[in-house]
């Protein structure tokens, strides 16, 4: 009998940086939980912890898809400069996360803070670093098209198209509506509570472009795993109907962030 030596899925995803990273900051949401409850302060009528909460479960959920992605795809081809790129993306999310965090434990905003010049360096760094995620999704969405066209397996071919479309609608989509908010010029808690959602503080007027901007991050999630179900649901004799339904779905998603915007 030969045994199978090769490293399982999960202890290749736990050697993964981008990975245990995108675990420890869903793991710290409790924590974040929990100081908002304990401190009584507010900022603009909300926890100031709001904030660091949101942004720990959208960049976790951010580095665990991403991780994935990438460990999926090296597994069928090369991937270039993933090996520079993902120590990069995870320097980049703990220098996000805990800028957020600082801020809020001194009661102040982390966007669109210039009230001194060490606070406004930080905020366009935040924007670079803001950049480079979504550069990341983009270029993996690229690789993902590659494989699309090369691969000789229906399910493997309809993950990778659905994986392409994804993650290049959020690479091209994010910047654009992150740029909105910042032609805005306003933080994501500038808002008075009783005029904004719990938690995610957006207003539903049609004059604030972060539900376009929520839409549009999550797409490279949507995409995949609708891709992923399709293949499980459709005979592989049908391809081209599951590449329509891929096709239709992104193309709502599309319609619905530019909907969405102000």
């Amino acid at each position: 009998m030969q045994i199978d030596l090769r490293p399982s899925a999960l202890t290749r995803s736990l050697r993964d940086g981008l990975f245990v990273s995108g675990a420890v900051l869903l793991a710290l949401t409790p924590l974040l939980v929990m100081a908002a409850g304990l401190d009584d302060r507010t900022l603009y009528g909300r926890s100031p912890w709001d904030k660091p909460l949101r942004f720990a479960l959208s960049l976790g959920v951010y580095a665990l898809t991403l991780s994935l992605a990438a460990q999926w795809l090296r597994e069928r081809m090369p991937v270039p400069g993933w090996r520079w790129l993902a120590p990069l993306l995870s320097a980049t999310l703990v220098f996000e996360t805990a800028w957020i965090a600082v801020q809020a434990a001194r009661g102040v905003d982390s966007h669109f803070n210039e009230g001194t010049p060490f606070e406004a360096l930080m905020f366009s760094l935040m924007g670079v670093g803001a950049t480079l995620l979504s550069l990341a999704v983009l270029w993996l969405g690229l690789v993902a098209a590659r494989r699309a066209m090369v691969s000789p397996l229906p399910a493997e071919r309809l993950i990778a198209f659905g994986m392409a479309l994804g993650f290049v609608g959020t690479g091209v989509l994010l910047p654009w509506t992150g740029e909105a908010l910042v032609d805005a010029g306003r933080s994501q808690s500038a808002f008075a509570a009783a005029q904004a959602l719990p938690l995610l503080g957006w207003r539903l007027d049609g004059t604030d472009p972060r539900p376009a901007h929520f839409v549009a991050a999550h797409m490279m999630q949507a995409l995949p795993l609708m891709a992923i179900w399709l293949t499980r649901s459709h005979s592989p004799c049908q391809p081209a109907m599951s590449a329509g339904w891929l096709l239709a779905m992104a193309a709502g998603v599309v319609l619905l962030t530019l909907g969405l915007m102000p």
